[in-house]
């Protein structure tokens, strides 16, 4: 509980990407623990071993005895090319925090606060107009961009098994937070060009609403599990204000609507002997229908689509070293935003282990994510980032009655 105000505090400072300055900054996935080294997989994931807010029908899969925590602190270095220089930040901070218990034999609930969007950014570039003075002459003009913050959420669901093989539950989420963005323009000749900056800034207060399915069927001694989610289509609370500086102050306060776009995600996953598990998740978002600023279409629809697989050799086993669990995975999709009129592509590859501790249950999972969006010829920017992270999945038993003899 202590870690909860230092997540909310330190949620931008996980991003250095000029990427971030569009639409709501870099959309962060609910992904958590193991699934984050399995290429971000969730949709169609049932597992009693780690917490799985992407599809909250998975929280009824909790032992009746059991209570399981999952925290998580990561590192990012960027790396930002134009073409002809290369600039590289670190950044580090906590991930999330979510908790999951049983409130009866069938029914799990979950809460937890993690981030939705982080913004962070700090770059320069020099640009020139005509010289009103001069005609035929241009004057070079300065431009800085710089961007902090975010949007935080709030979840708690709860989930229900029926008719022994299907289980259904829902999120409810809170979102909040704040987004800032600052221009500053100085010119050359600042006889006849006055500096200009401009400082916008984004507050958020909405609450959200996933619904979530999972069918899970033992084939033998394997088990196949298909899920689903969706995500309504809800308006978006928010403010937004403009204070341009140059000899004087203007402020616009102007009322704008936003929407949180609708959202489908399914997904499947098989697991071999308690040995394999192997997963594909595909996920769409419509944003083009989402109101940004009034205006539909102002953002891109998007998809995303994730494989990973985890193997351990002998679960169980007295050996430790039989008992460590091995991540692949990787992730594909479609960026929500627009950048000089082209969305462009995101691709990242993750791998990770599980370190198990006490009783087995309990394990430290590190992973690793090394990942490209961007290109050259028509954003004009390309980013390659390689995170690092470590997660540890609390698995306890805490309902057990004590007989004393």
């Amino acid at each position: 509980m202590l870690a909860l105000p230092v997540l909310v505090f330190s949620e931008n400072l996980n991003v250095a990407s000029p990427y971030s300055r569009y639409g709501y900054g870099d959309l962060q996935p609910m992904s958590v623990g193991p699934a984050k080294s399995m290429g971000g997989l969730g949709y169609g994931i049932r597992d009693h071993r780690f917490i799985n807010p992407m599809n909250p029908a998975s929280y009824s899969s909790i032992d009746s005895l059991t209570f399981m925590m999952n925290f998580a602190l990561s590192g990012t270095v960027n790396g930002i090319s134009n073409g002809s220089q290369v600039y590289n930040q670190f950044r580090g901070k906590v991930d999330y925090v979510t908790f999951q218990f049983p409130v009866y034999k069938f029914i799990g609930l979950s809460f937890g606060i993690m981030p939705f969007s982080c913004v962070g950014y700090k770059y320069s570039q020099t640009d020139s107009i005509p010289d009103v003075t001069l005609p035929g002459e241009n004057t070079p003009v300065k431009q800085s961009f710089e961007g902090s913050g975010g949007f935080t959420q709030v979840y708690l669901g709860i989930s229900f098994d029926i008719m022994n093989r299907v289980s259904v539950g829902v999120n409810g989420r809170y979102m909040f937070g704040e987004i800032s963005h600052t221009r500053n323009a100085t010119f050359e000749n600042k006889q006849i060009f006055n500096a200009t900056r401009q400082s916008h800034y984004m507050n958020v207060s909405s609450f959200l609403c996933d619904l979530g399915l999972l069918y899970h069927q033992p084939i033998k001694k394997d088990e196949l599990v298909i899920g689903a989610t969706y995500s309504f289509k809800l308006p978006m609370p928010m403010t937004s204000q403009i204070v341009t500086q140059t000899n004087s102050q203007v402020t616009d306060d102007s009322k704008y609507d936003f929407d949180y776009p609708m959202t489908v995600g399914v997904g499947v996953s098989y697991k071999f002997l308690d040995k394999v598990v192997a997963g594909v998740d595909f996920e769409w978002r419509d944003w083009s229908n989402a109101r940004y600023f009034s205006v539909s279409d102002t953002l891109r629809t998007t998809y995303r689509i994730a494989a990973g697989v985890e193997y351990v050799n002998k679960p169980g086993s007295k050996k430790y070293g039989e008992n460590l669990r091995y991540r692949l995975g990787f992730n594909y999709g479609k960026s929500y935003t627009r950048i000089n009129g082209y969305s462009y592509d995101e691709f990242a590859i993750t791998a990770g282990l599980g370190f198990p501790l006490f009783n087995n249950l309990t394990t430290l999972n590190v992973y690793l994510e090394s990942g490209h969006r961007g290109n050259i010829n028509q954003v004009g920017l390309v980013e390659d980032y390689f995170k690092f992270g470590l997660d540890i999945s609390l698995n306890e038993r805490w309902f057990v009655k004590r007989k004393l003899k």
